[in-house]
């Protein structure tokens, strides 16, 4: 009988564990669905500064 015990409590661990990671991965999607328009407008403009001032600089815009 506490063979049986055992094994079931470690499957309910298992459960509990694959349970946990499961929730940990959707929130993750979740939040960065949520925010993918905004980190991509970010991304956008902080490459047109690094790159795009030192073109205007060199080819003589500033």
């Amino acid at each position: 009988m506490k063979k049986t015990m055992n094994n079931i409590g470690e499957l309910v661990d298992s459960i509990e564990y694959r349970a946990q990671l499961i929730g940990r991965n959707q929130r993750l999607i979740s939040g960065v669905r949520s925010t993918r328009i905004t980190g991509i407008l970010i991304g956008f403009i902080c490459t047109l500064i690094i790159v795009g001032i030192p073109i205007l600089y060199y080819s003589g815009g500033f």
